[in-house]
């Protein structure tokens, strides 16, 4: 076992958060019928996929492989998400599913960032990350009153 390889294995799995967050909000953007939402949700979305990218690079220059993929735990939650909207005409479900995958990365990225088997330059990568990540609660509770009046 390499000393990278804890670093490695956090650092995908906060790729993986990233990439599922992105997923989110991909479909939510697929599926708004506002286009200023669609548009807003894209936007969210190449952040996302861009701090991921980022971190794909971190755990490349450690020698690891970096993840590619989403969760298959949350790719299931917004296929019932979907469903669940569908039959129960719930159109906050989709924000909700958000907001609730935003926070758990930020969760993870906090967690992260106090892991201290982590190296210190990780660790400095990890909070830069925490930073970068977008705050969007006042938005996604904005665009969840908007639902619930329409």
């Amino acid at each position: 076992m390499s000393a990278n390889d804890h670093d490695v294995k956090v650092l995908n799995g906060l790729i993986e958060a990233l990439i599922d967050c992105a997923d989110g909000y991909a479909d939510a953007a697929t599926n708004s019928d506002e286009p200023r939402y669609g548009q807003w949700f894209d936007r969210r979305a190449s952040q996302y996929l861009a701090l991921a990218e980022t971190l794909k690079g971190e755990v490349r220059a450690r020698g690891g492989s970096p993840e590619d993929n989403g969760s298959i735990l949350a790719k299931a939650s917004r296929a019932f998400s979907g469903f669940k909207q569908a039959v129960l005409g719930q159109k906050g479900t989709i924000y909700q599913l958000i907001q609730s995958s935003e926070e758990q990365v930020r969760a993870r990225f906090e967690r992260a960032a106090g892991d201290t088997q982590l190296s210190a330059t990780t660790r400095d990568i990890v909070r830069r990350g925490l930073e970068q990540l977008p705050l969007s609660e006042a938005d996604l509770a904005a665009l969840t009153a908007d639902v619930g009046h329409s």
